[in-house]
């Protein structure tokens, strides 16, 4: 004799014989097929796609609203040509957090400009590996020629001499609006069409079965 059977949605007695949908909740109590391997691959690349997605979609957009904001920030701002004696240099290295988090390494020198003591980032020059390359590359005394911003604050006042900083970061948003709606747009469209697929193939599946 089969022992006796409960829903397991609803708990109903089923008695001695297993109907295939529950009577009270209509719940199916047919045993579930194995999933196919075609629809499993598709799932896989369908997660792997859209984490892909999320992830160069927030990388272009923080690069793009970086460089537009410093555009903005440059824009009709005075400067002029300055040099900058390097006193000391400071070097922090990337961090990786357990929850996911990082901070990007920082490469800064105090220096003397105009007979002021200014900050300056070194990262457009340099990207060194420690605190020792850092200080070789630009020991004490080294002299640099820059641009300063007057009425900037902290290390936006000194930056390269290498053109006006805010057609550099003009170009910067540019090239990353124009990089960004392809390649977002190819990924999102290769994510649809597995998605696509995927329901085909389930619908296929359940109307055979």
């Amino acid at each position: 004799m089969r022992p006796l059977s409960k829903c397991p949605s609803c708990g109903l007695d089923l008695g001695l014989y297993v109907e295939t949908h529950c009577p009270q909740c209509g719940m199916s109590l047919s045993p579930k097929p194995p999933m196919p391997a075609g629809i499993w691959l598709l799932n896989l690349m369908l997660t792997i796609c859209g984490t892909v997605l999320v992830l160069t979609s927030v990388g272009w957009f923080v690069f793009y609203m970086n460089s537009s904001s410093s555009a903005e920030l440059y824009e009709g701002a005075p400067y002029h040509a300055a040099t900058f004696r390097v006193i000391s240099v400071q070097y922090s290295p990337p961090t990786a957090g357990i929850d996911g988090g990082s901070t990007p390494a920082i490469a800064t020198a105090a220096g003397i400009v105009e007979g002021q003591r200014e900050g300056m980032d070194l990262l457009p020059y340099v990207y060194p590996h420690d605190r020792a390359e850092l200080m070789q590359r630009f020991p004490e005394g080294m002299v640099i020629p820059v641009y300063l911003f007057p009425t900037l604050r902290g290390v936006n006042r000194i930056q390269p001499l290498r053109g006006p900083p805010a057609e550099k970061y003009r170009r910067q948003a540019t090239w990353a609006l124009n990089r960004a709606l392809p390649v977002v747009g190819a990924i999102g469209m290769l994510t649809a069409l597995l998605g696509l697929g995927r329901f085909f193939l389930w619908r296929s599946r359940t109307v055979a079965n």
